[in-house]
């Protein structure tokens, strides 16, 4: 790359080092960006990592990182030496790794498109869809995508078309179209929010999905085109110190969901992000979000620095809210112009127009009573904010 010795744009996972910096998995070898701006490159010739496609990155209680591979399975770098674990060497199920979470526990969980592998530092067992399964835990599908698990044991396992999986010790549940009417059978990331405990997940044709309350039979909420977020398809998850989701998105940039479910979505329009076509993200507690791009390599952001935005600490004001004739929308005053749209809750448009200042006055009288959706955009950042119409 043009400013720095990654080897490619095309960011496929990223991973916070726990000290200002970055580790960075391209599809042409590791980088490791250090919080003095110092860079680390690991290829093969010029290391002993195994390959230079990185699917996946996570970090145990020790401070060793761990790496999945496209086809030479997992390695473990302590610091000095490479550990490699294959078909050949290990029982892991698959040298195709795919995605990895450590738990509570520094269990490392891994999975691959045949089954989820465990390693927990000692022994190894799988879970997929055979007789065979780990405790007899069998999954609608070996095809295992994406895996999260709560310090309580809780298993959260997306897959390839095989449906959304949870586990526990003895119980295995899952849903998929074709028996629940799911949402999607296919999961990209999942999330488990530390404080609610609240299950989040990413899907390649459904948008963004929460459950909240149990497992076994919670209520879902759903982020989807047909209410006006900006995408369905979604290629990863993360949650900062404040609870606020960041999501990575197959073709509109980044969306950053705050804890009453309005978003911001950033993307090339003016908000600085090199690529809309986003593969990774990652928010670290300093405050930083690092963005892997598939054309626009690696990217950061920081809500005090950098190009202005509609920050959610300097709220846009839309009032009175209920409303019945009319609806004021105010913005920062160093806004020069934005974008207008009134969404209905199933996404059609029914009113829009565009603004010369940082305020107007919209009028509802046209609009049945019912809740809408307030889409406004700027300089590259858009916000979306629910109004009652009555």
């Amino acid at each position: 790359m043009d400013n720095s010795p990654m080897p490619s744009t095309t960011v496929n996972s990223l991973l916070n080092d726990g000290d200002g910096g970055v580790w960075v998995g391209t599809d042409w070898g590791l980088c490791h960006l250090h919080g003095d701006g110092l860079w680390e490159v690991f290829q093969v010739g010029d290391s002993n990592i195994p390959e230079n496609y990185i699917r996946a990155l996570a970090m145990d209680d020790g401070g060793n990182i761990w790496v999945g591979f496209q086809s030479s399975g997992l390695a473990k770098w302590d610091g000095s030496t490479w550990t490699v674990f294959n078909t050949s060497n290990s029982s892991i199920a698959e040298n195709e790794v795919r995605d990895l979470f450590i738990d509570h526990r520094n269990w490392v969980w891994i999975t691959t498109s045949s089954g989820l592998s465990v390693y927990t530092g000692s022994e190894w067992f799988r879970y997929d869809a055979t007789d065979e399964s780990h405790e007899g835990l069998i999954l609608a599908s070996s095809s295992t995508n994406c895996v999260a698990v709560r310090t309580d044991g809780l298993v959260c396992l997306g897959t390839v078309n095989g449906g959304l999986h949870f586990l526990e010790e003895d119980e295995v549940y899952y849903l998929n179209i074709p028996n629940d009417g799911f949402f999607d059978n296919t999961a990209t990331d999942v999330l488990f929010d530390p404080v609610s405990g609240d299950r989040w997940v990413a899907t390649p044709s459904a948008g963004v999905l929460r459950q909240q309350g149990p497992a076994f039979g919670g209520s879902w909420f759903q982020w989807a085109l047909n209410i006006g977020f900006p995408s369905d398809g979604i290629s990863a998850l993360s949650m900062d110190d404040q609870s606020q989701l960041w999501i990575a998105t197959h073709a509109a940039g980044i969306v950053r969901m705050g804890t009453d479910g309005n978003w911001v979505q950033f993307d090339t329009g003016g908000s600085g992000l090199p690529d809309n076509e986003t593969r990774s993200i990652v928010a670290g507690i300093d405050g930083v979000v690092w963005i892997g791009t598939t054309y626009g390599g690696l990217a950061s952001y920081r809500a005090t620095v950098g190009t202005p935005e509609m920050d959610l600490d300097i709220p846009i004001r839309v009032f009175p809210n209920p409303a019945s004739e009319v609806v004021n929308v105010v913005l920062d005053q160093r806004v020069q112009g934005f974008d207008w749209a009134i969404l209905t809750m199933d996404g059609r448009t029914v009113g829009s127009g565009v603004v010369k200042g940082f305020s107007s006055q919209l009028e509802l009288t046209d609009l049945a009573p019912a809740p809408y959706m307030i889409k406004i955009g700027s300089e590259g950042v858009t916000d979306l904010i629910r109004v009652i119409v009555r």
